[in-house]
């Protein structure tokens, strides 16, 4: 990672780096970069993704309609409601 492809970066994500610390962030950027090297070298063929780390399962609950929406309950303050709609202010002119 060269001065001016440090240069361009910080240009293009608006970051301002100062000069003393360009030495030690091409040393960091070269050392990210040898990582995901050797990250992408390694030998996947015949693995199969994975979705999580961990085997394990997430117990889910049965999809299941409920009917026992309770419209005073849910609207007990009337100051704020009108037919049993919800009345907000007005947005459009």
């Amino acid at each position: 990672m060269d001065k001016k492809t440090i240069d361009k970066l910080t240009f293009l994500s608006k970051l301002s780096i100062p000069e003393s610390d360009i030495d030690e962030l091409s040393k960091n950027l070269d050392n990210i970069l040898k990582l995901i090297g050797e990250i992408d070298a390694a030998p996947t063929d015949g693995l199969a993704p994975m979705a999580h780390p961990l085997d394990f399962n997430q117990p889910l609950r049965d999809d299941v309609s409920k009917k026992n929406i309770n419209r005073n309950e849910n609207q007990y303050d009337q100051t704020k409601t009108k037919d049993g709609y919800y009345t907000v202010p007005k947005i459009l002119d």
